[in-house]
């Protein structure tokens, strides 16, 4: 729980962009043939695209 922790301290924008880049490096592993590896890059692009929005408290207007 200490990595969500710390990704969410982080700026959105930061968030999107490093889940957005992780996506963008699987495309090449895929089309190099490394199926499994692009995956797993994928997939964790995509889990932290899932957690990249903004908190309850950053939509209110808080922030820490």
């Amino acid at each position: 729980m200490d990595f969500l922790g710390w990704w969410v301290g982080l700026s959105p924008w930061l968030r999107y962009g490093v889940a957005l880049a992780l996506l963008v490096a699987s495309i090449p592993l895929w089309l190099c043939g490394l199926i499994r590896t692009s995956m797993a890059v994928g997939a964790l692009g995509m889990a932290l695209f899932f957690f990249a929005g903004p908190s309850e408290s950053e939509k209110r207007g808080y922030h820490d």
